[in-house]
């Protein structure tokens, strides 16, 4: 079984390698550096301050256990947009009343002020992500032409206390190759400064108009009780994982027609309806097979694969590990 660590375990055990100077950990003008220490895992993160009001992060690590950590958004976070290259997490947020599922090759724009969230960090598993942060009252400075942006990424800038913020959508390979640029940051000194900078803000423009591109195809947005009936369909499909209903039933269901459906669940989920279905099924089958409950068949056949075979295609394709892999490091 797999040991979860809370939040003030983690800080526990990390105090005690800091204060036995068992891990590089540095602050050095803009820039912080920490190593993971051996007992939590394998890796580390880098932080700098590019300006006043905007950061970016590097972290890559490997964790030993499950890491599981309960806080509640400040008022006045920032603007933050994650890339995940590898890994991934799960988010349970109080404001968006969802689980969210963050995969690699997606990122994730958010501004959720004075709400409470859990993010669970499972163990063994390689993460990768490049995080950039942005103090709201900054944007106005790069742009006069704010009024352009959705409404609800307008009001995150405008009035970041009442927003309510969270774009998921995926890497293009536009924005992947900014990252490997990052990962490298090939200069030093001042030079690396304005680099990263320019990298940063590039990912955030890049971020706006994928936003704005998708604003303009979606069409009107969906009503509240639309919206509504789109979770009640996501929660229907979760409670029937192993034998979902067909996209005509679900809609059915729902009291939705299938447009409307299909369009909700980019619109909510960033994803198709069954795509959603399957993230969700290999999220639940890691999570069994680390917890070392099932063993593959049983855990296959839990997350509705007849055939033992094709589960652990699909599974290999989404986390680019067995699941032998998950089901060994159980113990």
């Amino acid at each position: 079984m797999v040991k979860v660590l809370t939040g003030p375990e983690v800080d526990e055990i990390i105090d005690e390698c800091r204060a036995n100077k068992e891990v590089a950990w540095y602050e050095e003008g803009p820039e912080a550096f920490w190593q993971m220490p051996p007992p939590l895992g394998w890796g580390y993160g880098r932080e700098i301050e590019l300006r006043p009001g905007l950061w970016l992060t590097v972290t890559d690590y490997r964790k030993r256990q499950t890491h599981s950590y309960e806080f509640r958004h400040s008022s006045t976070r920032p603007l933050s947009l994650a890339f995940y290259l590898s890994g991934g997490s799960c988010v349970d947020n109080g404001g968006l009343k969802l689980l969210q599922e963050e995969v690699a090759g997606k990122s994730y724009l958010y501004c959720l002020p004075n709400t409470p969230e859990i993010e669970i960090y499972p163990a063994e598993q390689h993460t990768c992500a490049i995080r950039v942060r942005i103090l709201p009252e900054l944007m106005p400075t790069f742009s006069d032409r704010i009024h352009e942006l959705p409404t609800d990424l307008r009001t995150a800038i405008e009035h970041p206390k009442d927003a309510l913020l969270y774009y998921p959508s995926r890497i293009t390979p536009a924005q992947h190759q900014i990252l490997q640029q990052i990962l490298q940051w090939p200069y030093q000194g001042i030079t690396r400064q304005f680099y990263l900078e320019a990298k940063a803000l590039e990912l955030i423009a890049l971020h706006f108009n994928q936003m704005l591109t998708k604003s303009a195809t979606q069409g009107k947005p969906l009503i509240n009780r639309d919206i509504d009936r789109v979770y009640q369909a996501r929660d229907i499909l979760i409670q029937n994982m192993a034998a979902p209903p067909s996209l005509p039933e679900l809609a059915k269901q729902v009291q939705l027609n299938e447009r409307k459906l299909k369009q909700g669940f980019r619109q909510v989920f960033d994803n198709t309806v069954f795509g959603y279905l399957h993230d969700h099924r290999m999220e639940q089958a890691r999570q069994l097979l680390q917890a070392g409950q099932l063993n593959i068949q049983e855990t296959a056949r839990w997350v509705g694969y007849a055939s033992r075979s094709s589960f652990v295609v699909a599974f290999k394709k989404k986390f680019q590990a067995s699941p032998s892999h998950y089901l060994k490091n159980s113990g």
